[in-house]
């Protein structure tokens, strides 16, 4: 797919300008654009650049159509910077190159960021927070870590609910923890709705 020039109404699409805290969010803006352009391929390294020039010497057309899409794509890369950042990247001149370069410098950000959603879906507590709340906190950091690409199963997530509970809920837990059919976190959180006015 070739991107056509004519767009111009690219910043409703990027509206998340990358900083030094929130690439995961950034990432996941930046991804689905692309897929949606069919365009992923020219910064996973999927797709090579064709060769600039011929046998003869001219210029390949191939390689003047690879290189218009990539300078526009690249144009979309840095409009979703800020100037802190575009400051890091200024010298490099195709796409893949900037992405293979943020990718880097976050990597160790995001590992740690990461870590820190396991460990609080982990330490998760409903404490004296209505229901709601408690499973608001839940999905949150559920969310969180699927755009950091690290989701976490409907099971899995089942469980750290129930865990997060306080012993008022001993009977409950033990009814969905001895069930013979797994339960989706949809229809659990239906159940400790009704459950908590019981409680």
């Amino acid at each position: 797919s070739v991107i056509q020039p004519s767009i111009s109404n690219i910043h409703h699409f990027l509206s998340i300008k990358l900083t030094s805290t929130n690439n995961l969010i950034w990432r996941s803006q930046l991804l689905a654009l692309l897929r949606g352009y069919d365009l992923l391929s020219f910064i996973d390294g999927t797709t090579h650049p064709p060769m600039k020039t011929l046998d003869d010497g001219s210029l390949n057309p191939a390689y003047k159509t690879w290189h218009k899409q990539d300078q526009l794509l690249l144009s979309w890369l840095f409009s979703s910077l800020t100037e802190s950042i575009h400051a890091q990247v200024i010298g490099l001149e195709i796409s893949r190159s900037v992405w293979k370069f943020l990718n880097s410098a976050f990597a160790s950000q995001s590992q740690a960021c990461i870590m820190q959603l396991l460990l609080s879906l982990h330490s998760l507590k409903k404490g004296d927070d209505a229901m709601t709340t408690y499973l608001l906190k839940a999905k949150s950091i559920a969310d969180e870590l699927t755009l950091a690409s690290k989701p976490i199963s409907d099971d899995d997530m089942v469980l750290y609910v129930l865990g997060g509970l306080s012993s008022e809920y001993a009977a409950f837990v033990t009814s969905v923890t001895t069930r013979d059919s797994p339960i989706s976190v949809v229809d659990l959180q239906g159940m400790l709705l009704n459950e908590e006015i019981r409680c």
